[in-house]
């Protein structure tokens, strides 16, 4: 009995071991992902990077934080 109840034991811990490796390898994998996100589009990025757009860009957003309203005529024009 003694016997039975240490090999047991053993096959629990195995398997509690090999539990812990599987989350850890999950968790990893989640982390570890190849997509990339993109928080501003290319066109936007060049638009911000260009001195008169990026200034154009600025007056709107101002605009936006007086009026709480996007003039999107005036951004469509911009971008």
């Amino acid at each position: 009995m003694e016997n039975n109840k240490s090999t047991l034991d053993n096959i629990l811990g195995l398997l509690g071991v090999l539990s812990l490796f599987a989350i850890v390898y999950h968790a990893y994998k989640s982390l570890d992902s190849d997509t990339e996100t993109n928080v501003i589009s290319d066109d936007a990025l060049k638009a911000i990077k260009n001195p008169e757009t990026a200034d154009k860009l600025r007056e709107a957003v101002d605009d936006y934080h007086e009026t709480g309203e996007w003039n999107e005529r005036k951004l469509e024009s911009i971008l």
